[in-house]
């Protein structure tokens, strides 16, 4: 049975909180190593902020580092965030602090009593074989997907929806009612009375002292979110319960996501405008543009962009020159049918692990033509397709590998927010003579020490603040041994025999 974050004693539960793949999730080269910050500052700082230096924080706009990611390869743009490291290690301490993580696993006991509404999205721990975001993945397949076609034997219809804007919608003072109570909270408001109103004044610190979001990009967020989300599992219980009776139904949530199963339409929507109610309540809304109603439950299960690939053969183990492009076109036909899925992300793994050099062979401006195209229309897939393309430009002289990189560069400028692709093109341009010039800081950090991300002239303690100003968290022996192939362990979740 794989393990989640709830089973671990607080003790290891602040050792994946300070790790690397909790702190951002954010698909990033490997000489960013924040967990290396971050043990710096906790070996410096065993406690946690006080009051006065969270609102000395919240005077700025930002003290964290904003990235945008975009969604649909248009005009949707998801912000993440890079979470200042003090702040971070201060929450960290207080939600593993030992009596208050045994609060908050007896808090989600309660939220998972009744067996009528299952929470899937408990972060997951990574194991010696599997990153953690693949364990995830294999979580969600597994008791989300799968789970949700076993369950067509017991009903009939399956409605979907799901929160817009959720992290960003999330009211930070909700985060103490889900802890401690509404009514608890109400009555306990000083920042030291619970520790729940610390989480909230740390939230608040991290976005100039606004109540309204979350940073989205690190587990320990995904964490806080499922707290709110259980939360209102146990609200929408009580509330569809004495509105359905004895009625059967069945509701699976994978953070935001609800699939609800029901063996009458009426009571699907009843159920929805009790989720709706319960939402509003909270400073939600439903995204009614995500709602919709299967009779189908076994169709309506699967993602539209997986139906879609079974009309495609799998990933041949052998290419060709030819079937290379083949394949290609396959991605970049599902790409504008189905912008940044995880199937096309997962052919595109695929497609890098059974390639050769010579199937680039008086190719390359072509593969790479096409490759930035898929690009340009799926962003969030930059990482893999800037592992193919560092093994399609590999066998080139420096001086065509140059020019190569610069002209990806320039043609991903004609994007908005271009931060998370800026840093896999530099990314393959290590390893050249030439640097390019990025816009994006953690990019500039590479090249110069002086470079700061994070807003750090709130802190009072300087040996803290030296520690997060000296850009500890780029390993500048990695770089210097950095190739400009791209390895495949460095952009790739499964391999071609995981998935």
């Amino acid at each position: 049975m794989t393990k989640n974050l709830l089973n671990l004693n607080s003790t290891y539960a602040k050792k994946f909180f300070l790790s690397q793949e909790a702190y951002s999730n954010m698909e990033l080269p490997p000489y960013f190593m924040f967990d290396k910050l971050l043990l710096s500052i906790e070996k410096s700082f065993a406690g946690e902020l006080t009051f006065s230096d969270l609102i000395d924080a919240k005077k700025n706009e930002t003290v964290n580092h904003i990235l945008y990611g975009n969604k649909d390869g248009k005009y949707a743009w998801r912000k993440y965030e890079i979470i200042n490291p003090l702040i971070y290690v201060s929450l960290v301490n207080i939600i593993t602090e030992k009596s208050n993580w045994k609060v908050l696993q007896e808090r989600f006991k309660e939220f998972q009593r009744d067996k009528n509404i299952e929470c899937e999205s408990i972060p997951v721990l990574p194991t010696s074989r599997s990153k953690q975001k693949a364990m995830q993945i294999s979580q969600w397949v597994n008791n989300v997907e799968k789970k949700s076609i076993a369950l067509s034997l017991e009903y009939n219809f399956l409605y979907q929806t799901d929160i817009t804007d959720c992290y960003g919608s999330v009211y930070t003072h909700s985060l103490p009612w889900a802890i401690h109570t509404k009514a608890i909270s109400k009555n306990k408001r000083n920042y030291g009375d619970l520790f729940g109103n610390k989480i909230d004044h740390h939230i608040q610190a991290m976005s100039f002292g606004q109540t309204n979001g979350i940073p989205q990009g690190s587990i320990l967020m995904d964490f806080l979110a499922e707290i709110v989300l259980g939360y209102i599992d146990c609200k929408l219980l009580k509330k569809v319960t004495s509105i359905l009776k004895d009625k059967k139904f069945h509701i699976l949530r994978y953070r935001d996501d609800y699939r609800i199963f029901v063996n009458d339409i009426s009571d699907g929507d009843a159920i929805l405008k009790c989720l709706s109610e319960v939402l509003s309540s909270l400073g939600f809304r439903l995204n009614t543009n995500k709602t919709c109603f299967d009779e189908d439950v076994v169709s309506g299960s699967i993602k539209k962009d997986k139906m879609d690939a079974l009309r495609f053969e799998y990933v041949p183990k052998k290419l060709s020159k030819k079937e290379l492009l083949r394949q290609l076109l396959i991605v970049q036909q599902a790409g504008k049918q189905f912008p940044n899925s995880g199937t096309l992300k997962n052919r595109l793994s695929k497609i890098l692990d059974v390639i050769k050099p010579e199937y680039f062979y008086k190719q390359e401006r072509v593969i790479v033509s096409l490759l930035i195209d898929i690009a340009y229309n799926n962003p969030n897939s930059f990482s893999i397709i800037a592992g193919l393309i560092s093994n399609c430009i590999d066998k080139l002289s420096n001086k065509k590998k140059e020019e190569i990189v610069a002209m990806i560069q320039s043609k991903i400028c004609t994007l908005a927010n271009t931060g998370l692709l800026e840093i896999w093109t530099q990314r393959m341009s290590l390893g050249l003579k030439s640097k390019l010039n990025f816009n994006e800081k953690l990019c500039k950090s590479v090249y110069d020490n002086s470079q700061r991300i994070f807003e750090t002239n709130w802190i009072k303690d300087v040996k803290i603040k030296n520690i997060i100003d000296s850009n500890v968290y780029i390993d500048k022996k990695l770089i210097s041994k950095t190739k400009t192939k791209i390895k495949n362990k460095e952009v790739q979740i499964f391999s071609y025999y995981d998935w």
